[in-house]
């Protein structure tokens, strides 16, 4: 009788370790944006990554903000959280650019672990 006590405790045992030393699924990728800028020169740029569907908006399912110049030709990848777009806008006259006015906002739906490519 001790036996099969024993050996039930050590099938229970193995059980729990198999178990626990199992892969845990990985977590999911960010979503990539490509944002390219083949048409202009130097090109302000204001990005937000958000979940919200108001690209504007700074509440739930925002993320953050980048601030950032482009020149002609440039690329600038950009990662977001699985559940987040990137949205962005530029200068409204690209050549002569006047702080705070911007152009409309522009949106990537990005999904998990691909990249999507967009241009200014």
């Amino acid at each position: 009788m001790s036996i099969a006590r024993n050996l039930m405790a050590f099938l229970a045992i193995v059980s729990l370790c198999a178990g626990s030393c199992a892969p845990q699924p990985a977590a999911p990728l960010p979503g990539r944006l490509q944002l390219s800028n083949p048409n202009f020169g130097l090109i302000n740029v204001e990005a937000v990554i958000t979940a919200n569907p108001d690209c504007a908006a700074r509440e739930d399912g925002y993320v953050s903000t980048l601030e950032f110049t482009m020149p002609n030709n440039a690329t600038k990848f950009i990662d977001a959280p699985p559940g987040a777009d990137v949205c962005w806008r530029s200068d409204r006259n690209p050549g002569r650019p006047v702080p705070g006015r911007w152009s409309r906002w522009d949106r990537a739906f990005l999904v998990p672990g691909k990249l999507v490519n967009a241009t200014l």
